[in-house]
């Protein structure tokens, strides 16, 4: 049976933080272009520079017309980002392309499958690798409320706590999950020469119906332009169907119970392939909701069993894909709704709706404290638990 297709997620909207996309080295030659080894600089004069791996074209602005042209001649809706390219065989020697698995044997060429692109390949790969906090200045601005609980007269203690909402406009953001894109090349003609002819397949797919689909296609465009030096598209011989099993998420409710019962519940039906580490990381997240009391435990099924996550009430659901994700969100609308919605659109609503906690330093701690409030909103917590008195006592 031939491997099923794999289609580009869509963006989930939401969030706040933001991280710098790029490291920058200082120059004050004039405009220039140097090399060390496999690393490339390009600056003008006293200005910063973004280091490069490669020295072919980095990414485009905009969709290339070459590509414009080639979406006016496919007449399906699916789209395979893919390019062709003559490749010097020296270069494979030197391993330009072994981050992609195009290596040099003393059997021959060999490709050893689909590939992560590395994050350093350039802003797009990173991107892909870490996902992307996009900013929305062009779009309507939307309240956000922030519920927390301080202590009366600074000694919560003595003298009791009160819980302080503050509300007010913010920016929306646009937050994309690390989305997994891999290329995988494949030797289409080798005759011993100086060079080879080599496909570089970008997957997922992209559907044209799909939400974002003109920056989606821009970003996979870019991703493997970053790491080929060419990129491309052509028509998908995938149907529908294969597209439609890609997105629907369907999830598992289980009951709650000691840690390890939990743990063993989840890992009855995971797949090995679902996320790396996939058992230790349930286990630190069951040790870390536990103290909250959830009244169910949450695990996507199938190819999406990476997704995992508790439910505390109706209307409070924590979860992360534990494959790619790098943040933990908090989801505030009723769970019996939202877990119908397919994983394109299960943070599609405005970022009001729901909080995103990025996995940096002391993001635990953030991710308790944020719980415990909203908890506490919900009158299912009292106080927050180890408040020591700050006041000294006679």
């Amino acid at each position: 049976m031939p491997a099923q297709p794999h289609i580009l997620h869509s963006p989930f909207i939401s969030g706040y933080f933001f991280r710098k996309q790029a490291t920058f080295k200082k120059v004050s030659t004039p405009t220039c272009k140097f090399a060390i080894g496999p690393i490339y600089f390009g600056s003008t004069a006293g200005g910063y520079m973004m280091a490069k791996r490669f020295s072919w074209k980095s990414n485009y602005r905009q969709i290339p017309s070459f590509v414009l042209d080639a979406l006016d001649d496919i007449e399906g809706d699916l789209i395979a980002v893919a390019a062709t390219k003559r490749v010097n065989r020296s270069d494979v020697e030197e391993g330009l392309y072994s981050h992609l698995g195009l290596t040099a044997a003393t059997s021959g060429i060999s490709t050893a499958g689909p590939a992560h692109p590395p994050a350093d390949a350039g802003r797009w790969s990173k991107r892909n690798a870490h996902g992307w906090d996009r900013k929305r200045e062009d779009w309507p601005m939307v309240q956000k409320s922030w519920t927390f609980e301080s202590p009366n007269f600074g000694d919560g203690a003595r003298n009791g706590w009160t819980m302080r909402s503050w509300t007010k406009d913010v920016y929306q953001h646009q937050i994309f999950e690390p989305q997994g894109m891999t290329i995988e090349p494949i030797v289409l003609e080798d005759k011993g020469g100086e060079q080879l002819i080599v496909k570089f397949a970008l997957t997922p797919m992209l559907s044209r119906g799909m939400a974002e689909f003109d920056l989606m296609l821009l970003w996979a465009l870019n991703v493997l332009q970053e790491n080929t030096g060419v990129t491309g598209v052509f028509a998908s011989d995938a149907t529908r169907a294969e597209y439609i099993s890609t997105v629907t998420l369907d999830w598992q409710i289980f009951p709650p119970g000691t840690a390890d019962e939990v743990v063993a519940r989840l890992l009855s039906s995971a797949r090995p392939s679902n996320a790396p580490d996939f058992e230790k990381h349930v286990r630190d997240r069951v040790r870390l909701f536990e103290g909250f009391e959830p009244k169910a435990y949450i695990r996507g099924q199938g190819s999406f069993g990476s997704y995992f996550g508790a439910q505390f009430a109706d209307d409070l659901v924590v979860f992360e894909n534990l494959k790619y994700g790098n943040a933990v969100y908090l989801l505030y609308q009723d769970w019996g709704e939202a877990s119908q919605r397919s994983r394109l659109d299960l943070l599609r609503d405005q970022d009001a709706h729901f909080d995103r906690v990025v996995h940096t330093d002391g993001w635990q701690d953030r991710l308790t404290s944020l719980l415990h409030d909203k908890l506490h909103e919900r009158g299912l917590r009292r106080r927050r638990s180890g408040y020591k008195s700050k006041r000294r006592r006679r």
